[in-house]
């Protein structure tokens, strides 16, 4: 049993390593997603003042690609400037990038708090051992890894949950849009030309 103990204690050691790594390197990607988020709500602030001015009258086609587009109706634009029979496939594959990118921050916000509680309960083990030695030194400087551990997995997870939910909310919205305006051209509501109809 003994022996067992060891074992099990050698193979939870050898993991503190890679997850303080693995938690240094989540916190720099999700301040780099963070910093991509807010890049992207300064282009959003373009597409809201272009819809304000295509819903000032009828949407039509015409009237669509003379506006300045970034983000997914950029891509929207584009396609229906070069590809227009191909909008629907278009619009699938935003949907798909988008899921993607809600997904792998979901992951990322269940990620981080577990690799730090990884990083929390290794040092405890040798903090108690400390304690039962008399070792307080070696017993605060465990428990700090441990703590701080934790506190990054938090911000890891949380950042992470807020990027999610404001990534799914705009990418609805710029999906009702397209779904919106493909669904007035195809109709003939737009004033325009039907899209899928042009060479």
């Amino acid at each position: 049993m003994e022996q067992l103990q060891t074992l099990l204690y050698w193979i939870s050691s050898a993991f503190l390593l890679p997850a303080l790594v693995a938690i240094v390197g989540l916190f720099v990607y999700v301040t780099y997603l963070a910093g991509g988020v807010v890049a992207q709500a300064l282009d959003r602030r373009t597409n809201r003042d272009s819809l304000r001015r295509l819903y000032a009258a009828e949407p039509s086609v015409e009237r669509f690609l003379a506006l300045d587009w970034r983000l997914g109706l950029g891509r929207f634009a584009a396609a229906l400037a070069n590809r227009p029979e191909r909008l629907d496939k278009a619009v699938a594959d935003l949907e798909n990038d988008l899921r993607k990118s809600a997904e792998r921050l979901a992951v990322l916000a269940r990620t981080g708090p577990m690799l730090g509680l990884v990083g929390t309960l290794i040092p405890l083990q040798p903090a108690l051992a400390g304690l039962a030695a008399g070792d307080m030194q070696s017993m605060a400087s465990n428990l700090l890894i441990g703590f701080t551990t934790t506190v990054v997995g938090l911000i890891v997870g949380g950042v992470s949950y807020a990027l999610g939910v404001v990534v799914r909310q705009w990418g609805r919205q710029d999906l009702t849009e397209m779904h919106y305006l493909m669904d007035a051209w195809q109709g003939g509501e737009g004033g325009g030309d039907d899209p899928f109809q042009r060479t």
